[in-house]
């Protein structure tokens, strides 16, 4: 019961007082606390969820014996389950649904009572305000309010933490460029791709000096951020790591060891799944505060490391590594969450194509490349060039919105048929942004076509 009362204490703080409290809540502490609300999670969701009950049914698990995670042996809950038919997974009326999409193409569906976004811009106000965000500060928030969570969320934060802010969704950065000086904004938040383009225009045009740029969604090219400081004259580049599975971040940048994440474990139980050597594994987490729609045990796909050891800028807690990639096929790049059925359907309407096809994201400095490798005997490339943009933007205008933006740049490279696939298996979606250099030279000299490249 003592942590019952505790979460009471915990709700009605405010977001700098929460922020407070995060950097001197003991270690043992936080052990104890995340021990009792994953006990009170999974519990509440044996009773109430009909997936947990019969999952839990049909392996004999006793929700009332189980301790901590690793009490749960091998079940986790996965992207796909969740996919198939997320309202068994509802534990309470739900007052609004998010999306996120799937590596197949289906969006994952998930609810929140009016309560939990209401908790979640707590956490998440006192999560910037861990990072730099001041309540004086003022704020352009450029996340996308469509059917993700990430415009939403940063909007009841800013509302939660009093800053001044402009909800402009995600807008082409010139109209947010030229509203800089008008309301004196000094902390700009959205997508590393929509980041760097914003950056590119005050670099042509002259910029204003910025407090923070606060990204999240994809990662973001290191090199990109030396570049963004001396644009901006002197702001700092921090990233948060959230989903909408998550819905409040993860994780945090408060300091300047950009190269992972402050994890918020008392809001989360983070786990590794089947860890290599050098200690990187898929991130499985577990929801601890949610009541409609709890997931005890997810599997993110990302690949990263847990840190236990304290960070050299004295904030507590545990971190996470820089994500390393994902198991699955699905690519955050361009401004999206990209995934091979994207691009079936895209390249079957087109004629003229073999059905072989690659694509290929790259980044040349800053810059990310979107380059869509397919085979064809047509020689009219240009005529192709106009088809493939004119198939993007019938099925996928969100995807040719982020490149009229020019959050990101689309190539189009053509081989002669049966040269794409070398082998019985062809790796659809190639991601190098962040590859080796030898990695990246040994697919470049491994190309056995002769590739025509043009700029869509």
């Amino acid at each position: 019961m003592i942590w019952l009362a505790v979460d009471k204490v915990v709700d009605g703080l405010s977001p700098r007082n929460l922020s407070r409290l995060y950097n001197a809540t003991p270690g043992w502490m936080v052990t104890r606390i995340r021990d009792a609300r994953f006990r009170r999670t999974l519990r509440w969701a044996a009773e109430r969820s009909p997936f947990y009950r019969e999952a839990f049914k049909s392996r004999n698990i006793d929700p009332y014996r189980v301790r901590r995670p690793a009490d749960l042996g091998d079940f986790f809950t996965t992207p796909d389950q969740v996919a198939a038919d997320p309202e068994k997974f509802l534990c309470a009326p739900p007052s609004i649904v998010f999306e996120s999409s799937g590596t197949s193409g289906k969006n994952k569906k998930i609810f929140y009572s009016r309560a939990e976004l209401d908790q979640m811009g707590q956490i998440m106000a006192a999560g910037i305000m861990l990072m730099g965000v001041d309540p004086q500060d003022r704020v352009a928030n450029a996340f996308d309010f469509s059917m993700w969570i990430p415009g939403m969320l940063t909007h009841y934060a800013l509302m939660t933490g009093g800053q001044f802010c402009m909800a402009f969704g995600k807008v082409d950065p010139v109209e947010v460029y030229r509203r800089l000086r008008t309301y004196r904004f000094n902390v700009v938040m959205g997508e590393p791709t929509w980041l760097i383009r914003l950056t590119e225009i005050a670099e042509r045009e002259g910029s204003v000096p910025l407090k923070l740029l606060i990204g999240a969604a994809e990662e973001m090219p290191p090199n990109a951020v030396p570049w963004m400081k001396k644009v901006w004259q002197g702001a700092q580049v921090r990233m948060c790591y959230g989903s909408v599975e998550q819905g409040s971040a993860i994780g945090f940048q408060p300091c300047n060891q950009t190269d992972g994440y402050h994890v918020d474990d008392t809001d989360f139980y983070p786990e590794l799944m089947d860890a290599d050597s050098d200690g990187f594994g898929e991130l499985v987490y577990t929801t601890l505060r949610r009541r409609v729609m709890p997931l005890i045990r997810y599997r993110s796909r990302d690949v990263t490391r847990l840190i236990h050891e304290p960070c050299t800028c004295g904030v507590p807690g545990m971190r996470m590594d820089r994500l390393r990639g994902r198991r699955d096929e699905l690519v955050v790049a361009s401004g999206g969450n990209l995934y091979p059925l994207m691009f079936e359907n895209i390249f079957k309407s087109v004629p003229g194509l073999s059905g072989e096809w690659q694509i290929i994201f790259r980044l040349e400095g800053v810059r990310e490349i979107l380059e869509m490798h397919v085979e064809t005997h047509r020689d009219d490339i240009e005529v192709l060039e106009k088809d493939i943009h004119r198939s993007c933007t019938q099925a996928y205008p969100d995807l040719m919105k982020n490149l009229a933006l020019g959050i990101f740049q689309m190539r189009l490279v053509t081989h002669p048929q049966g040269s794409i696939r070398t082998g019985r298996k062809i790796r659809r979606m190639v991601d190098l942004r962040y590859a080796p250099a030898a990695a990246v030279e040994e697919l470049r000299s491994g190309s056995n076509s002769e590739e025509v490249e043009h700029a869509i």
